[in-house]
């Protein structure tokens, strides 16, 4: 019976975590690029996780088959860097808020994944719903109807948009891959692997992109609560909550572990509201309550 309710239970405080984490990262943006917020966030990881699975895994750290460094590769890289930046870079340009409840998308991507590598074919419940979770995310996301979106010069707020549904996008393969990963690696190694092949994919990004990784940003990190908001970040929704989450995962089904997830953006939603003083409109509102209500119909009816 326990061991039936703990993955449900772990997942779900991973997702406690991860509804605190734009508490920290919205007043960090204002002075710090994105990217190397996120890589701080990866190296802290990689600094905390580094001594133990050298302790726990020694020779057997390196001892991974080609798929599985080639999933790893992609976890750590799609899911852990490029996601995790876009997601953050999406908070300057559209309401945190929006961008967090478009990040529950992520089960119509997985939808969409098996549909077009595993062939499966869904019912049409869950492609009515599905169609339903669409509406519902573009009437949050453009309450106002406005198509300027799709005039040649992309807004802001568009832009944002597009960052938050390729991280979404990008999480659900990670989440994929993830789930097949874990069948053969403990959790605390997997998370290892994602995070260093974020490490790197960021430093490669910082470096590429000239935003200073070996100058300005680390001035920056002499303010107190830039330096705790950050360590926050790496530790909790980042670290553990990634501990949390793939124990959690390895225990639960898909379908159970898209749902127990969906208190994630709930929770965010509130604590946004309180602490940030970020609102949405009446009609957002109901239009995030759809997104979440037919994304979990998607999740059951599938599982």
């Amino acid at each position: 019976m326990i061991e039936k309710i703990l993955g449900p239970i772990l997942i779900g405080v991973a997702a406690l975590m991860w509804a605190t984490d734009a508490l920290m990262r919205v007043p960090v943006l204002r002075t710090l690029d994105p990217t190397f917020i996120v890589f701080i966030e990866h190296l802290i990881g990689v600094g905390v996780l580094l001594p133990w699975v050298l302790f726990k895994y020694r020779k057997g750290l390196f001892s991974l088959g080609k798929k599985e460094w080639l999933g790893a590769a992609m976890i750590g890289a799609g899911g852990s860097a490029f996601a995790t930046v876009l997601f953050t870079a999406s908070f300057r340009y559209i309401n945190p808020t929006i961008a967090i409840l478009l990040q529950k998308l992520q089960p119509l991507f997985v939808l969409l994944l098996a549909v077009a590598f595993l062939r499966e074919r869904p019912g049409w419940r869950v492609v009515g719903w599905g169609i339903l979770a669409l509406v519902a995310a573009f009437v949050l996301s453009v309450p106002s109807f406005d198509l300027g979106f799709l005039d040649q010069r992309i807004d802001l707020h568009s832009k944002g948009v597009i960052y938050a549904l390729v991280a979404a996008f990008l999480w659900a393969c990670a989440t994929v891959i993830g789930k097949a990963f874990l069948m053969k690696n403990a959790p605390d190694f997997v998370t290892f692997w994602r995070f260093g092949f974020g490490l790197v994919t960021v430093g490669a990004l910082l470096v590429l992109g000239g935003a200073g990784i070996f100058n300005e940003p680390w001035g920056r990190l002499s303010d107190e609560a830039t330096r705790n908001s950050l360590l926050y970040m790496g530790l909790v929704p980042g670290l553990l909550s990634m501990l949390f989450y793939y124990a959690g995962l390895s225990r639960a089904t898909a379908s159970v572990a898209s749902l127990v997830e969906l208190m994630f953006p709930l929770f965010a939603v509130v604590l946004n509201y309180f602490f940030l003083g970020l609102s949405l409109s009446a009609t957002q509102i109901g239009a995030g309550a759809v997104l979440v209500f037919a994304v979990s119909k998607v999740s059951v009816t599938r599982g």
